[in-house]
């Protein structure tokens, strides 16, 4: 049957045959979705992925990527042809572009600082809340912003442990994850903080103590065997 594929990309206006019960979603790759309806019954459908190249058909809004003209419904899951002509469509077309947001990253890199088992660890983690939450341990609650953009995120609520750390004149008394913070798309990013500094300049308190400890030290008890 007839249909008009209308591709931005190429800036092309073309008819083609598709199959009366042809699926629009493997035409698409993706479930597509009714962008524009005509007054004879035909509609453009338009596929949901972002992309940069568009068009606009009558004055309509920008549609981004690809767009499909079909008839009207003739039976379950299957459209007539097309009835507007190809020399119409042409002249309704208009090539435009949309800005496409940035996608954020699959995976980020943070660091995880737990006084209690005195441990600075660097670890991959998807860029959202719920994997800094398994990281806590409980919910996001307070942050804190640090050179370089970084944010140190301590956890809601839950026991604090007696132990402590601390960085500079800056002290926790809880599990932290310190993660990078992109301005441009308040996505969360790579730390920029990096572990060699933080195991080096990180201290630790145990309970009931007033002397601090370096990570180091720290390490170096951990490691010793305990006293029989």
């Amino acid at each position: 049957m007839k249909a008009i594929l209308i591709d931005p990309h190429m800036k092309s206006v073309v008819r083609i045959d598709i199959s009366p019960g042809a699926r629009l979603s493997d035409l698409f790759g993706e479930k597509p979705r009714v962008a524009v309806k005509f007054p004879k019954g035909d509609v453009l459908f338009a596929g949901i992925q972002e992309r940069a190249e568009a068009f606009t058909i009558g004055g309509s809004r920008p549609i981004a990527g690809s767009g499909l003209i079909v008839g009207p419904r003739i039976g379950p899951g299957e459209r007539g042809p097309a009835h507007v002509r190809l020399a119409d469509v042409v002249t309704m077309v208009r090539w435009t572009a949309v800005d496409v947001p940035p996608k954020p990253p699959a995976t980020v890199r943070a660091i995880v600082i737990d006084p209690e088992q005195g441990l600075i660890e660097e670890v991959t983690v998807a860029p959202h809340r719920l994997a800094l939450v398994s990281l806590l341990g409980a919910q996001v609650g307070s942050y804190m912003r640090v050179p370089g953009n970084d944010h140190v995120l301590s956890p809601l609520s839950g026991p604090e442990t007696p132990w402590c750390w601390r960085k500079d004149d800056m002290t926790f008394a809880s599990r932290c994850v310190i993660v990078g913070h992109d301005l441009e798309t308040s996505y969360f990013a790579d730390v920029v903080t990096s572990i060699e500094n933080l195991r080096t300049s990180v201290d630790f308190r145990a309970p009931h103590e007033s002397c601090w400890m370096s990570y180091a030290d720290r390490t170096a008890q951990a490691d010793r065997p305990s006293a029989a």
